[in-house]
């Protein structure tokens, strides 16, 4: 599935090199949307779901969940995704990075307090506080 950048580099001890910034046709094909669909894989299936998003200047993705929903779960045991954009068929696929609270800058916070603020996130501390008391989740999806 993860193809290496050059042939010598197909080897199984071989790491991807995986950058955080999405294709520029997904980006445009997000643009209008408040959700994307997020495939994730448990024993050999796929489940499907829809999710709000944040997409940074620079192109980072982030989602933010709770912590005890399935897909976070099938995230913690195979970090692969696959992005749908609904109504287009534009997709990507990447892996999921989990946040930690000291990893986060004041741009990304502020769009994560903006974007679900309702579900408890009203601050920028408050979000800090619910990713270090793991009540939540922030992954960012990093792409090929």
């Amino acid at each position: 599935m993860w193809k290496s950048i050059e042939t010598e580099q197909d080897h199984p001890r071989h790491r991807l090199i995986l950058t955080f910034v999405l294709p520029a046709a997904f980006r445009h094909a997000l643009q209008g949307t408040d959700e994307v669909l997020v495939s994730s894989r448990e024993d050999g299936r796929e489940g499907k779901v829809r999710t709000w998003f944040i997409i940074t200047p620079d192109g980072k993705l982030y989602l933010f969940n709770y912590a005890y929903a399935r897909r976070v779960a099938r995230w913690r045991n195979d970090p692969w995704v696959r992005l749908t954009v609904p109504d287009t068929g534009e997709s990507v696929e990447g892996r999921v990075q989990f946040i930690e609270p000291a990893e986060l800058d004041g741009a990304v916070e502020a769009l994560i307090v903006d974007r679900w603020g309702m579900w408890g996130a009203t601050t920028a501390e408050g979000l800090r506080r619910m990713l270090r008391d793991r009540s939540h989740v922030l992954v960012r999806v990093e792409v090929p």
